[in-house]
């Protein structure tokens, strides 16, 4: 709107000047015999037409940028929208992959402790199948003293011996071992030193 203002206010400007020089051409023609007053009054009227016209393609321009700044506005906020959408559509995708993540993570844990429990037992079962009995087919153990250890959950040949403080060696021997491989639940005899 101060655009319009402007020009309107210039032509308003221009308009009291052409009066004004009109006014001057008809002292001036009033001097002069040979001026009429009917040529000033159709130059005002044409000067007044100029004008008008000039107006009116004024109006026509400020509708024309008036329409251009709706049409701005509208896309601007079409655009502002769409943004609106694609942020919600990315939050939405990254709380999906968040819990995704999640239940790929508890899965995984369930496959590993599903993997751990099968290797223990495997690995049990290994042990029960090659431990040897403390006494084989006409072997028998030593006399002397001993203590009667149960083998328990973790336990190794090597960690027992220290507790009695004895060789593996003398463990092995006593016990008929042919190897370290020991099961949870086996009964060892330790000799007393």
């Amino acid at each position: 709107m101060g655009v319009l203002m402007k020009i309107f206010i210039s032509l308003l400007s221009s308009l009291s000047l052409m009066l004004l020089l009109t006014a001057c051409e008809t002292t001036r023609s009033r001097n002069n015999q040979f001026a009429s007053p009917n040529q000033d009054i159709i130059r005002l009227q044409n000067n007044v037409v100029v004008l008008n016209r000039k107006i009116v393609s004024v109006q026509k321009n400020n509708l024309l940028l008036a329409n251009k700044i709706a049409s701005l506005k509208n896309q601007t906020n079409y655009i502002n929208e769409a943004n609106q959408q694609q942020d919600k559509t990315i939050r939405a995708l990254n709380q999906q992959l968040a819990k995704e993540r999640a239940e790929r993570k508890v899965a995984m844990n369930k496959v590993v402790e599903t993997v751990a429990a099968q290797t223990s037992n495997a690995l049990n079962k290994i042990a029960k199948q090659s431990r040897p009995k403390a006494t084989r087919a006409g072997k028998t153990i030593p006399a002397g003293a001993y203590y009667k250890h149960k083998v328990g959950a973790g336990e190794t040949l090597s960690a027992i011996a220290r507790a009695y403080k004895v060789s593996v060696k003398d463990i092995k021997k006593t016990n008929n071992l042919k190897s370290n491989i020991i099961g949870i639940g086996q009964i060892l005899h330790i000799p007393k030193k």
